[in-house]
Formats: structure tokens, C-alpha cells, sequence
């Protein structure tokens, strides 16, 4: 008699989820290969590195309480009418924003004297990881190339970061010039007016409105933006102003902190100042025109004319 050999029904079992086991694994592999591909074939970053930020904020003066020092022509600060600098709050906004999204740190850095601590305390509440202040006696009546000097220093002795984000202007000076200053002074590329930001592998992707087009431009890391306003920030709560105070404090660098240059910075390093101030007068008046409709209207196109508003 011919005895056939035949499997135990444990042993059967044992063999098909050896055989599924298998399968499972190839179907994973597959998959894994899959994502790798689709991610490194769209730019995608995944190197889990994070994203180390730096963003340049200033404390500006209320615009209806400027006032001018006669003598050195320079502004008047008083904590009573200073506040941070509307287009910073953007800025401040996005790298919040670009920090959920890639992880990483957030370093807010400002120049100015000891009141200009009160901007880095809302950083810190808005969501910055670490806030310093560059301040000495040195550097007051620092035009925007002095400004752009201390502020490299200073980022110079942060160290490693990956980008740098300040505000589009100021509402006092209103120039514009601290940001491209500050990435020649630092010798990257920068791209100023900045709407949408994104990091492709090892580089940034970024949009911008411009002559009416729309541009998108990819650059090297790093990088420094000028962010353009946009429709509202969120501001802090009091809990998060709250935490800011109890879990944060605030770092403070002199000249000598910097290894800064003396002769760069302040009056003597700066190469543009104020030579003269001269008040606006503006003088309103008003004036009644009478009579019909027909000559009301050849009245006024007869005025505006003399007035050298038409020809």
C-alpha cells in the first residue's frame, strides 16, 4: 500500500501565514518605495532637521507722537509712545506659521535701547523661542547701513540659521533698506515683498506680487525675506503674554558681546545723516463758489486753472 504524505492541520496554518507574512512584507516594502519616490520627486522636504528662523524686529514710535531731538536730530523714545512695529507682526505671523510646518526654532533679534525689551516680550508671546537685544549707547543714530552691521554681527554670533525674515518698512523711517542691507552684510540672497514661503529640499520656494504678475522664484539656503502685510495677524492672548514672562527671558548683547567694529557702527559708522529738519506748514482754505450750476462749474475750472492744478 502507497501511503501519501499529507500535512498536519497546524502545520498548514503555520505555512500560510508564513506565506502571508511574506507577501505583507513586500507590500510594505513597496509601499515605503513608493512615498520615498512620490516625496523626493515633488521637492518635498524630509529631513526632519527643522527649520532654524531669525526674525528682525524693530520698536517704532507712534506716528502722531514723533518728536525730534533739535540737537542731534534724531527721534525721542519713550516707552509711553513706542510700540512694535505693525509690518513685523506679518513676519512674526509666517514664521509661526513655517515653524508649525517644518519644526525647528524661532530667534527674534531687535536693536535698540533697554524699552525696546517690551517688542521682544510680544515676540515671545506670539510664539519666538528665544528673544535677544542688541543694545549700547554706541550704536544710537545708526543710519540703516550702521543699523544692518550690528544686526549681522549680532546674527553672526547666533550661528547656524536657515532664514531670515524681517518686515517689508517701518512706520517711522519708513526706508525699506535694513532688510537687502543686512543680506549683503551677510552675503545671501534675499528676495524683498514676499507672500507665500515654502522650503523645497535645499532650497525656498517663495511668491510675490510684482508690476502686477505674480512671481515665483525658488533661492538658496539660507536666505533673508522681507515679508509683504497681509489681511490680519493673530495676536497674543494674556495667558500666552503671561507665559512669555514666567517661561522666557531675554538675552542682552553690547559692542563688546559682538567683537563689532566701533568705527562702524553709531553716528561715526554711519554714512548718511540728518543735516536739517524743516516742518511742513500746511495751510487749508476754503472757498464758497455761487450762482448757478452752469457757473459754479466754469467758476471752479477757472480757479483750478489759475491754481496751475489744470491746464
Amino acid at each position: 500500500m502507497v501511503q501519501g504524505k499529507h500535512q498536519s492541520p497546524n502545520r498548514f496554518q503555520s505555512s500560510i501565514s508564513e506565506s502571508l507574512g511574506h507577501w505583507s512584507l513586500v507590500i510594505i516594502w513597496d509601499l515605503v518605495i513608493g512615498i520615498l519616490f512620490i516625496t523626493f520627486a515633488s521637492g518635498v522636504d524630509i529631513s526632519g532637521t527643522g527649520m532654524d528662523i531669525i526674525v528682525c524686529i524693530k520698536q517704532v514710535v507712534v506716528g502722531d507722537q514723533v518728536k525730534i531731538d533739535p540737537q542731534t536730530h534724531s527721534l525721542v523714545r519713550s516707552a509711553e509712545f513706542s510700540r512694535i512695529n505693525p509690518f513685523d507682526l506679518f513676519t512674526l505671523d509666517m514664521a509661526v506659521q513655517l515653524k508649525k510646518e517644518y519644526s525647528g526654532s524661532i530667534t527674534a533679534i531687535t536693536m535698540g535701547p533697554k524699552i525696546s525689551e517690551e517688542v521682544l516680550w510680544k515676540a515671545l508671546a506670539i510664539g519666538a523661542d528665544r528673544a535677544i537685544l542688541l543694545s549700547d549707547s554706541r550704536f544710537a543714530a545708526s543710519d540703516t547701513l550702521a543699523t544692518s552691521y550690528v544686526l549681522g554681527m549680532g546674527i553672526r554670533k547666533i550661528g547656524k540659521f536657515d532664514l531670515i525674515l524681517c518686515g517689508m518698512r517701518t512706520t517711522d523711517s519708513d526706508t525699506a533698506q535694513v532688510g537687502p542691507q543686512l543680506a549683503e552684510e551677510l552675503d545671501i540672497p534675499h528676495i524683498t515683498g514676499v507672500e507665500k514661503l515654502e522650503k523645497k529640499k535645499n532650497l525656498f520656494r517663495v511668491e510675490r506680487a510684482s508690476d502686477g504678475f505674480r512671481e515665483i522664484l525658488e533661492v538658496s539656503i539660507p536666505s533673508l525675506f522681507a515679508i509683504s502685510p497681509k489681511a490680519a495677524v493673530r495676536l497674543p492672548s494674556l495667558i500666552e503674554i503671561q507665559d512669555a514672562f514666567t517661561k522666557y527671558s531675554i538675552e542682552c548683547w553690547d559692542l563688546e558681546d559682538l567683537n563689532a567694529d566701533p568705527m562702524k557702527v553709531g553716528s561715526g559708522g554711519s554714512c548718511t545723516w540728518v543735516e536739517e529738519l524743516i516742518p511742513i506748514a500746511q495751510q487749508k482754505s476754503c472757498i464758497f463758489i455761487e450762482g448757478e450750476p452752469r457757473q459754479q462749474a466754469k467758476s471752479l475750472l477757472s480757479k483750478l486753472i489759475e491754481k496751475n492744478l489744470l491746464s
